[in-house]
């Protein structure tokens, strides 16, 4: 029911825009994952739904982004966390997918939550923990997508090929500790910043995915690089990535 729902809504948007459907394939992956994490945690099949719920809807601002604004960047537009939120409050919209709204926080608060570079403080321990979950949910496909969907053509493999890796991202992904994108990145940074995820991941479930489908190899082993001091740079990337999933 919630899945028919979802699709309702996105059919008011331009379907043949293939930003558009790829959105909607995220969406439905990360209710996906979003589940699966809830069932590893053992929760009760009431907090497994809303689980699943939150991952459909974690994203539900970005057809509004693009529709009005033309990019998926919120740097270039709005925070689609928290323009997430205001739409499932407007017109009490959030009652097309749940009847009740005694989970109506948990659902905003998870969705304002799921792209910030850090859950926000004070949060009490069930709107932490659907927050948790959301995020690595939603890390897990873009994991996906880096290695079926993104840097597939020839142009945009040539241009990390040809790209530096900022020494600012380098110390920070060498200290394992999370990347904050700055203004402009360049396209090898991006890359990175993404493998980072891995050291904002939660729960085991979560980083035994990263681990069994190799993501991290698959990504990087897209690309050959420009010079010898960025291919060694890279290959300590990956070392530490490797080590860091294999010693959680």
């Amino acid at each position: 029911m919630i899945k028919q729902e979802f699709l309702i809504y996105t059919s008011n948007y331009d379907t043949n825009n293939s930003r558009i459907t790829r959105k909607i394939n995220h969406s439905i992956r990360v209710m996906e994952y979003s589940k699966k994490i809830a069932q590893y945690l053992n929760l009760k099949e009431e907090e497994i739904k809303l689980a699943t719920l939150i991952g459909l809807l974690h994203d539900i601002a970005r057809f509004e982004q693009m529709r009005i604004y033309k990019t998926f960047s919120d740097l270039k537009s709005i925070d689609h966390g928290d323009l997430g939120a205001e739409i499932l409050s407007n017109d009490n919209f959030i009652r097309k997918f749940i009847d009740d709204d005694k989970y109506d926080e948990i659902i905003k608060t998870a969705i304002r939550n799921h792209n910030k570079f850090k859950i926000e403080d004070g949060l009490d321990n069930n709107k932490l923990l659907f927050s948790k979950i959301i995020r690595d949910a939603d890390k897990l496909d873009i994991f996906f997508e880096a290695v079926t969907i993104f840097w597939n053509t020839e142009e945009e493999i040539n241009l990390i090929k040809n790209s530096e890796l900022s020494d600012e991202y380098f110390k920070t992904f060498s200290n394992k500790k999370p990347i904050k994108n700055k203004a402009n990145p360049t396209k090898l940074d991006g890359v990175i910043s993404l493998i980072a995820f891995i050291f904002d991941i939660n729960f085991e479930y979560s980083l035994n995915e990263i681990k069994e489908n190799d993501f991290i190899n698959k990504i990087l082993n897209k690309f050959s690089y420009k010079n010898d001091d960025i291919e060694k740079k890279i290959e300590i990337i990956r070392n530490i990535s490797n080590e860091y999933l294999n010693k959680r």
